[in-house]
């Protein structure tokens, strides 16, 4: 039987039109990568900054996962109001010309909350956020995991050509990311050849130059309406060591002191109430014990893991059959695939593993490889849909606005969400705001 994606609550609390905000006003959206809703409900207090923010606006105590609870598809859901179904990105990896390749900006088949401001005259910088064109933006930095690009489940791979310029591309014609102190983004454009994954370190060091950088644009004399940035190693670190890791709890809590030094800097040069700072993550994650190794069962069909959910690329039914028979030996259920866009919903199965599982690809030969084993990605996300580890935080501090909290929201509400605090009011989404 091929599962469904299961119904929301509809259960919450609404924000009561009295405490609506003042708008429009300009907006810091960072993304936090991987904090889940259930970590910040139990770790709260190592994270005062955002805290604060929780206590400061509209908080979010579970933002709903989409399908897969993965980073583009997280992303691109956030960024446009729309599903993945709707998007064109429904996991890190989509199907272009009979392989799975990642995902990155020319994949959306609809505009970006970038593209909507810039197109409404807005002022827009993009610093080191995925998923964002140049030409949306007045001041564009790359994402800086592109440069030594993702470690994906089937190993190391390549930029195209002409996303490695891109890559490497500032985009910052009056030169205001220099006018505003910021010097030094790690060196780029000098290099032009393929760099290696990136360590640990040199990612934590980029989270914080990009944050810094965020920050020196919103204090310049030229500030931007609508700043996007990120912060990569919260998720990065939890793969490696752990869910609920000492490793964890030290990277998101530097993580929320480069939130709070950015708010810091707002409130030295009296900007702290032009701004809108909103704090929310892609996915959340879990610890899991075991590993699936796709390329061991079914060695015949490719795939491509989305953390505990799997898509496979089947020509028609038979091949659907054997996935579905050889998967179920490990008890990997099939589910819908309503998150694929129509078009391309017969040729890719989708799969979640059981509690406690996810999928990887085999390390040294395939042919004497256990189908099972110890994941190398000790915490991961992408869970059977619906699950609450896949659920994740999400804070808006809003000048004048008092507190109020909604229990849960969905990923599509978000965009409308940023519009309304900038004041897009004739922008149609699928959903509606929170505000």
């Amino acid at each position: 039987m091929t599962h469904t994606n299961p119904s929301k609550p509809t259960a919450r609390f609404q924000t009561p039109a009295s405490i609506k905000p003042r708008a429009p006003t300009k907006a810091i959206l960072i993304l936090m990568d991987g904090v889940s809703a259930d970590y910040f409900e139990k770790h709260k207090h190592r994270l005062p900054t955002l805290l604060r923010l929780a206590g400061d606006g509209l908080s979010i105590s579970r933002l709903r996962s989409t399908v897969p609870g993965t980073s583009m598809p997280g992303r691109a859901s956030m960024l446009t109001g729309a599903a993945p179904q709707a998007n064109g990105i429904y996991g890190n990896h989509i199907v272009r010309d009979g392989s799975f390749v990642c995902a990155d900006a020319s994949d959306l088949r609809v505009p970006t909350i970038a593209k909507l401001a810039k197109n409404s005259g807005l002022d827009v910088a993009s610093i080191g956020a995925g998923l964002i064109d140049p030409a949306d933006c007045d001041v564009f930095v790359p994402a800086w995991w592109e440069r030594g690009f993702l470690q994906g489940s089937r190993s190391f791979k390549s930029l195209p050509e002409n996303r490695i310029a891109r890559s490497r591309m500032i985009k910052d014609p009056n030169g205001r990311l220099r006018a505003a102190g910021v010097l030094d983004l790690f060196g780029f454009p000098s290099s032009s050849d393929t760099v290696a994954s990136t360590p640990l370190v040199a990612g934590l060091a980029a989270d914080h130059l990009m944050i810094g950088a965020a920050g020196a644009l919103a204090c310049s004399e030229n500030p931007p309406d609508l700043i996007l940035t990120e912060i990569d190693m919260t998720d990065s670190i939890q793969h490696q060591f752990g869910y609920e890791s000492e490793a964890a709890h030290w990277s998101i809590a530097a993580a929320d002191m480069m939130i709070g030094a950015l708010i810091e800097g707002l409130r030295r040069v009296g900007r702290k109430d032009d701004y809108a700072i909103v704090v929310a993550s892609d996915h959340g994650h879990s610890a899991v014990h075991t590993t699936i190794y796709p390329d061991a069962i079914i060695p015949d069909l490719l795939w491509e893991s989305e953390g505990a959910t799997l898509h496979v690329l089947v020509d028609g039914a038979h091949d659907r059959r054997i996935a579905d028979r050889l998967l179920a030996r490990f008890q990997v259920e099939p589910w819908s695939s309503d998150h694929v866009p129509v078009n391309e919903r017969d040729c890719i199965a989708t799969y979640v593993a059981p509690p406690g599982h996810s999928f990887e690809e085999t390390v040294g030969d395939t042919q004497e490889a256990s189908p099972t084993g110890r994941p190398r990605y000790l915490s991961t996300h992408g869970f059977r849909p619906g699950s609450a580890e896949d659920d994740r935080i999400c804070l808006l501090s809003i000048p004048g606005m008092q507190p109020c909290n909604i229990a849960w929201g969905s990923a599509e509400e978000f965009t409308p969400t940023i519009a309304q605090i900038l004041g897009l009011s004739e922008v149609p989404f699928s959903a509606k705001g929170l505000l």
